[in-house]
């Protein structure tokens, strides 16, 4: 999977899955523009990356949830690389609580990250995409999409949301453009970390026992790797996937099969 000469942009880049991704784009070659509220993460992100990968790796502050601050991202994508190639939407956040605990400006701000973020990336990016008769686009859902789990209420909504739209961008967006995206199971990453502990502290059980109990629920037996999400990006935006568009594939290691 080669990208040389391709351009990319990564949301939510900065750290963790995001990073991953961008990391693996750069390495295949691509020219790749990380987007992140964390400006400074993402700056020294693109920096670090800079330094071995084979495409030029930048960074830009920009809130997905905001249209102004979209408008300028894909802009100043178009004005760096003069096209845009690839657009893979991962930037996403969690509030962990009871649904009867959760608070309207909670469920807001999680669909408005996760969900209307998307969205606003998608039809910002996708004219450019159309006139081009190119294009890719994968959207970072998740297993609870599909299989909602308790206390994430509106994560579980907004992931559900991701996979809804992005069938139906892959639907107005043929031939030309495919839309995909993957649903990952339990990533090892600082924010499963974090999980662990907040769940621990509505539980009651300990932080090892949470982690026993989610590692139990997979049948390959293990924690998806950034590697493992990264590797299903770049095949999905990839010509080895130019048959495959509005699919919501599973990097769950057995937690969800349909």
């Amino acid at each position: 999977m080669k990208f040389s000469g391709q351009s990319v942009i990564v949301t939510g880049g900065a750290r963790g899955l995001g990073r991953g991704i961008a990391a693996a784009f750069a390495q295949a070659g691509a020219s790749v523009l990380i987007c992140d509220l964390n400006e400074s993460g993402a700056y020294a992100t693109a920096a670090e990356l800079s330094t071995t990968a084979a495409g030029a790796v930048t960074a830009v502050r920009a809130d997905v949830s905001d249209p102004a601050d979209v408008k300028r991202l894909i802009g100043d994508a178009i004005s760096r690389f003069g096209q845009l190639d690839h657009l893979i939407n991962n930037a996403g956040i969690v509030t962990i609580a009871p649904l009867l605990q959760t608070s309207a400006q909670d469920w807001d701000r999680v669909l408005g990250v996760n969900l209307r973020g998307t969205f606003l990336t998608i039809q910002a990016a996708l004219p450019h995409m159309l006139r081009a008769g190119s294009g890719s686009v994968v959207n970072i859902a998740s297993q609870a999409g599909k299989r909602p789990n308790r206390y994430i209420c509106a994560y579980n909504a907004s992931k559900a949301g991701v996979i809804s739209l992005t069938r139906t961008a892959a639907v107005e967006a043929a031939p030309h453009v495919r839309v995909n995206c993957v649903c990952p199971g339990f990533i090892d990453t600082e924010l499963q970390e974090e999980e662990y502990a907040v769940v621990s502290a509505l539980t009651g059980q300990p932080k090892d026992a949470v982690r026993r109990s989610w590692l139990d629920s997979m049948p390959l037996g293990r924690f998806q790797s950034v590697q493992d999400v990264a590797d299903a990006v770049l095949f999905l935006a990839s010509p080895a996937a130019a048959q495959i568009t509005g699919e919501a594939l599973n990097v769950s290691g057995g937690l969800v099969m349909e």
